[in-house]
């Protein structure tokens, strides 16, 4: 786990040592075991190293090859390095490192760009060919890891972190409005936009090669959801099993100490099972829980930790933790307002000081139908086989464009069954936990709607549509999730939270084979009679305790609601009614007092929305006006 960055002048122009350097230190938290620079004229590789595989100086980066025409640097882990390295020493490549990013090097010389599809791991790559004076750039198939480029004339920059960008003297960057409105329907910003209108991101699953006639995309993978294996249940859950133990066993390759995330959810507790089955010590494990019970699942992790004999670290978090919210700010670069990005950050904390690497249950909801929307999705599917869609087309269109009555809720139900079987797939994804539609459009003022420039935030699910031919409802729903919120939100919040403290976390539920044996399964042994996860819970019965596996699932969430009518009302009403948002006649004042008012007032639940508010207002004065500090103080603001 590391941090990349480059600027390539195609026009011949030599790169300029420092702003090469200034790039590559703002990412120190990523990697702060070696800083590693190339720079050869009009080229230059930076690198900051964690070290977690060969430890010695072999496998610092930027990695040339033996004649020095190929250059690589790499942010992340080759899970299936083991078995290309033969492969290419059979071709007649030396090796002179066990590092992963070698396989890398020798790949390139051996397959060209067909090497990016052969790798199965969690990757942001740079190669530099100074043969054909190209560059290379590609990114691992769910997006687990962030790579941002930016094209200016005739020079082209990289960097693991968007701030790499902003720190440069000589770089003028101008807000991207419709970002914002992503990130207020999101709680981030889309990997479709970036939040500056001169910076891009290589998309997941994608790599694209630049020089100086211009750029070529390709995507080289998209999870398959057609062809659906016919086996059954018994042979169904064989089969899991041994693909989420091999894929676990694989992500512990490692020469640091290890741990895992217990959160005390399925997914998160199966792998602290497997990882106490295929290793001869007591797992480390790491908890995070809160005073208010509604929202600690810390009894349910414990019973898992006794279970498995783990080494358990437990930490309770408080009010207080708003300390942090500049640091975290400044970390993300990008307004991000999922506030579990919180708990993530104490958790990869607390386990840093123990371990190098974490384990984490990320992606089980995804593979294996978890989430509200799974369930929801199978109800739609049976509304949309028994009722025929001449009586459909009309009730929907009344109702989606008809206001309900709030107190009846079968018509309620109706429109929620309506929605989820719709065959726009915008439509199915437009409730927003922060700002809907008609929500934002009571924020913004005359000039932001006006330079929002027509840009739907809901267009990220539109452009996933060719995706969806053909696939049942709950198929479709799984892979919207996917493509969308996993790279969008999910991933991001781990990646950069993690990295705050320099922790690498893998995620074996996204392993690439146990995700193709997911598309492969009936939607039907995923969500069951509206049941989640029917199928994983049933493998979970063989490795849990029932209570772990049988209850309401709450999430990793802060008591957030109670902290902001509490503890952080005096701090929303100093920052947000006349801040850098309403003083720059982006927001209504009155409609940011409303949203305060109701919420510390009970008579509404605005949480999601007025932390996306106070995310955003100290975005802004720490990137845009540069007032802001990561380690001020927020109680003067």
């Amino acid at each position: 786990m590391c941090a990349i960055c480059g600027i390539i002048n195609f026009d011949g122009r030599p790169v300029a040592e420092p702003d090469l350097v200034r790039m590559r230190d703002i990412m120190v938290n990523r990697g702060p075991d070696h800083g590693g620079l190339w720079r050869n004229g009009s080229a230059g590789l930076g690198h900051r190293r964690l070290k977690i595989l060969d430890l010695s100086p072999n496998g610092n980066q930027p990695m040339p090859n033996e004649d020095e025409s190929v250059w690589v640097v790499l942010n992340g882990e080759i899970y299936n390095f083991p078995e290309l390295r033969p492969q290419l020493e059979a071709c007649g490549h030396r090796f002179r490192s066990t590092s992963d990013t070698e396989v890398l090097v020798h790949g390139y010389e051996e397959w060209g760009e067909d090497l990016i599809p052969k790798l199965d791991g969690m990757f942001a790559i740079g190669i530099w060919d100074t043969r054909r004076q190209q560059l290379l750039l590609a990114r691992d198939r769910f997006g687990k890891k962030p790579l941002y480029y930016m094209q200016k004339a005739q020079t082209l920059l990289f960097a693991s972190d968007i701030k790499a960008f902003w720190t440069l003297p000589n770089i003028q960057l101008s807000i991207n409005f419709p970002a914002i409105d992503c990130y207020l329907h999101h709680l981030g910003v889309t990997q479709r936009h970036a939040i500056f209108k001169e910076i891009s991101k290589i998309q997941p699953a994608h790599y694209t090669v630049f020089n100086q006639h211009g750029s070529r995309t390709v995507r080289y993978w998209q999870q398959s959801f057609v062809g659906k294996l016919n086996l059954s249940e018994a042979e169904w859950l064989e089969q899991i099993e041994a693909a989420l133990q091999a894929a676990v066993k694989r992500r512990l390759m490692s020469d640091v100490p290890l741990g895992a995330f217990l959160s005390g959810g399925v997914d998160s507790s199966l792998v602290v099972a497997f990882m106490s089955k295929v290793t001869n010590r007591p797992v480390k494990t790491f908890s995070i829980g809160f005073q208010e019970q509604d929202y600690s699942e810390l009894k349910f992790a414990r019973l898992v930790a006794q279970q498995y004999q783990s080494e358990h670290e437990e930490i309770m978090l408080q009010p207080e933790v708003i300390s942090i919210l500049p640091s975290l700010v400044w970390e993300y670069g990008e307004p991000f307002a999922d506030s579990s990005a919180i708990p993530t950050f104490y958790v990869s904390q607390a386990a840093r000081r123990f371990v190098t690497v974490a384990l984490s249950g990320d992606g089980g909801d995804e593979m294996f139908g978890g989430y509200d929307i799974a369930r929801a999705a199978w109800h739609a599917w049976q509304y949309d086989r028994f009722l025929p869609r001449v009586i459909r087309q009309p009730l929907e269109k009344f109702l989606l464009n008809h206001p309900l009555p709030d107190r009846n809720r079968w018509l309620h139900k109706l429109k929620t069954l309506a929605v989820h079987a719709s065959d726009d797939p915008a439509i199915r994804h437009s409730y927003s936990m922060a700002f809907g539609p008609a929500q934002r459009q009571r924020l913004y003022t005359p000039a932001f709607s006006a330079a929002l420039q027509g840009q739907p935030a809901r267009e990220v699910y539109e452009l996933c549509r060719p995706a969806l031919t053909g696939l049942n409802l709950v198929d479709q729903h799984l892979l919207l999730t996917i493509l969308t919120r996993l790279p969008n939100d999910y991933l991001v919040k781990v990646d950069v939270a993690s990295m705050k403290v320099a922790l690498e976390v893998r995620s074996p539920f996204l392993d690439t084979a146990l995700a193709e044996l997911s598309g492969a399964m009936p939607p039907e042994i995923k969500v069951r009679g509206g049941r989640q996860k029917y199928l994983l819970k049933k493998l979970a019965e063989r490795h849990l305790p029932r209570q772990v596996i049988y209850r309401r699932k709450r999430g990793f969430a802060l008591p957030l609601e109670h902290w902001l009518r509490r503890d952080f009302a005096p701090l929303l009403r100093q920052l947000l009614p006349d801040g850098r948002l309403v003083q720059n006649d982006w927001f209504n004042k009155a409609e940011i007092s409303r949203l305060i008012s109701e919420h510390q007032n009970s008579t509404a639940d605005h949480t999601h929305r007025l932390w996306a508010l106070l995310w955003l207002e100290l975005w802004h004065r720490m990137f845009i006006d540069r007032t802001l500090k990561p380690t001020d103080s927020l109680s003067e603001p």
